[in-house]
């Protein structure tokens, strides 16, 4: 009995050291992202508006992102954002109505959505190295996004309604920490349709983490 009892264990030892660990992001992870933060999307006016040219001003936005890996370190997937900046006019040079000149900008709202890629580059380094460095929960990655929309200007006591088509092109840097299979929390650092932005994501179906050899 003895010899069988060790046997078992001797068995279960030698499967844990060779079982599969779970990844925070993996070849069949799908996730959704809802963050609020900033965005310095170039703007394009169209028409005759308070602007000359082109320009790129920081806007509070609310995103929606959904990835779907491609590869066990390469997610694709879309991005969609609301946003938008309150009015800011002033005066410079002299009083107003005597001297002097506007300043500032118009108020806006904004819709915009596009396509991104995220390298996932924290979960190759936790597989090449065999170190724990808590993959199963961490997960870092760089990417680059790409999209467009229209931003609203309304009217007011100066201008008529307004519009400008709006444009993205750019890097980001993104950590994800999951408290559990199913959510975490996210962060992005970067330009054009991140300036920098905090939120949830909820990973949706498919497997619950991909594999990692425990050496």
């Amino acid at each position: 009995m003895k010899k069988l009892q060790t046997l078992v264990m001797i068995a279960m030892i030698s499967f844990a050291s060779i079982q599969t660990k779970a990844q925070a992001f993996d070849n069949s992870t799908k996730m959704l992202t809802v963050s609020i933060g900033g965005a310095d999307l170039f703007h394009i006016p169209v028409g005759y508006t308070y602007y000359t040219g082109f320009y790129s001003p920081l806007t509070a936005e609310l995103y929606f992102q959904g990835e779907f890996a491609v590869h066990k370190y390469v997610g694709v997937g879309f991005n969609v954002m609301l946003g938008g900046r309150p009015a800011n006019y002033g005066y410079a040079g002299g009083v107003y109505g005597y001297g002097g000149y506007y300043t500032g900008y118009r108020s806006e709202f904004n819709v915009a959505f596009g396509g991104l890629a995220n390298f996932h580059f924290y979960q190759l380094i936790a597989d090449k190295t065999g170190k724990n460095l808590h993959a199963d929960k961490l997960d870092i990655y760089v990417g680059l996004s790409l999209g467009g929309g229209v931003a609203i200007h309304p009217a007011d006591a100066y201008y008529g309604t307004n519009l400008d088509g709006l444009f993205y092109v750019g890097p980001q840097v993104g950590v994800h920490y999951f408290f559990n299979d199913r959510i975490g929390i996210n962060g992005e650092i970067g330009f054009g349709k991140t300036f920098v932005s905090a939120g949830v994501t909820f990973k949706l179906g498919g497997s619950k983490g991909g594999s990692s050899k425990k050496k």
